[in-house]
């Protein structure tokens, strides 16, 4: 369980559901649709300003296209290699 909630757009408070629909059209520009968001999308809400430039990073480092050249495959293989070096159970 995350130590930091994750903000939705369901439960999010009304200063940042503006933000929310800011990334939300940023994820459909990038990709074609708006889809559920990323969960460090929805951690980095907590701090907009933060959210605003991590966000498009995140993005495009974890999903296909947004100026990503690595293939899914290559990315995958990060993430668990990361994640078996730091000990996560993910």
């Amino acid at each position: 369980m995350a130590r930091v909630s994750f903000i939705e757009e369901d439960n999010a408070p009304d200063h940042l559901k503006a933000h929310l629909d800011i990334n939300g059209r940023a994820l459909e520009a990038m990709f074609g649709r708006r889809g559920a968001g990323i969960n460090s999308g929805k951690l980095t809400a907590h701090i907009p300003l933060i959210s605003r430039w991590l966000f498009p990073l995140i993005a495009s480092m974890q999903r296909n296209g947004a100026g990503s050249i690595l293939p899914a495959k290559i990315k995958t293989l990060v993430d668990i290699k990361t994640s078996t070096v730091n000990d996560c159970a993910y």
